[in-house]
């Protein structure tokens, strides 16, 4: 009976130490990442050691379909992991409780905000456009002048006469 109990027990902390081992092996620390996992995930590199092993998983899942993404999602990516570190931690827990409010919604509600969220977006992208296009029209001309229009510094012809002509405005005729 005791040498059952031995094994069971010595069996019990061969499959713990395992575990652990394969824990260890999917939540790999910073410096055991490849090169190109590196750069993919380069946001989170100061937060990376903090990570539990299930978000590093997480996180090793998107870094390998991340060559597969096109380009815009790549850039997107990017800016989503810069932008999320970023935030402070009041605002990460808050970002996850929308999230979490957003998923709870009927199928109904969550389509309505996200259309709406959509025409916010068209709307940010056309007043971003017309400002570029705004921005490019001052480069062009530093003057910041329409078509047609005379600025300050363009030389008018004086309505005044040339010195020793006659003026108009005195009464006199020569």
């Amino acid at each position: 009976m005791a040498k059952a109990l031995l094994r069971i027990a010595l069996s019990l902390c061969l499959g713990i130490a395992a575990a652990q081992a394969q824990t260890a092996k999917q939540a790999p620390a910073w410096s055991e990442l490849t090169l190109a996992q590196q750069h993919i995930l380069a946001p989170l590199e100061a937060e990376w050691d903090t990570f539990d092993p299930p978000r590093k998983r997480k996180w090793l899942g998107i870094a390998r379909r991340y060559p597969k993404m096109k380009r815009e999602e790549q850039e997107r990516l990017q800016r989503r992991m810069r932008e999320w570190v970023s935030l402070t931690p009041a605002q990460r827990q808050a970002a996850r409780d929308k999230y979490r409010e957003f998923e709870q919604l009927p199928p109904q509600e969550r389509q309505a905000v996200k259309k709406k969220w959509d025409e916010y977006k068209e709307a940010r992208a056309a007043e971003e456009s017309r400002k570029a296009a705004e921005d490019a029209q001052k480069a062009a001309d530093p003057a910041g002048e329409k078509p047609g229009e005379a600025s300050a510094s363009t030389p008018v012809e004086s309505a005044a006469a040339p010195e020793g002509a006659p003026s108009e405005a005195s009464g006199t005729q020569q």
